[in-house]
């Protein structure tokens, strides 16, 4: 009860978005470091898949299934929305761990002399929409949480 005060309902979604985001750096970083390498075939995470994940994991917060609970509500002094009391599911379950493991994927390009299949611009252009996601996901949660010590401060 006390984790749906202190996290908003979108800070664990936004927890993995900015995990999935981190690890694809890393993945796509390491396809720039091997570009050279002959025969080296350029991985990725599953983008599609994490996709699907988050569509679902924003379903299941948006369900109207939530199970209210009334015994704690009458412990406490001061009476709150019923939507504050509800019980989050939990959303990390849809995101399994081989949606953070890195695969082979398709070529982005042309075929080199070595018949490896590499686009350093493809992996460039990659890496900046992470990180402006990686960004976007950081911004959120911060505004989230500052809005939050606001309200606790009496600011809002």
């Amino acid at each position: 009860m006390i984790n749906s005060f202190i996290q908003p309902p979108t800070v664990p979604l936004l927890k993995q978005v900015a995990q999935f985001n981190e690890r694809r750096q890393q993945v796509l970083t390491a396809n720039i470091a091997k570009i050279d390498t002959p025969d080296y075939k350029t991985q990725d995470l599953p983008v599609e898949a994490f996709q699907e994940a988050m569509k679902k994991a924003v379903r299941q917060l948006k369900s109207p299934s939530r199970h209210t609970s009334q015994s704690t509500s009458s412990l406490l002094p001061v009476e709150f929305p019923s939507t504050l009391m509800t019980r989050e599911p939990v959303v990390d379950d849809l995101f399994t761990d081989e949606l953070f493991r890195s695969q082979q994927l398709p070529s982005h390009s042309l075929g080199l002399q070595d018949n490896g299949k590499r686009n350093i611009e493809h992996e460039v252009m990659e890496m900046t929409r992470t990180l402006m996601m990686q960004s976007y996901a950081m911004q959120m949660m911060t505004s989230q949480y500052n809005l939050l010590e606001s309200v606790i401060s009496g600011q809002a």
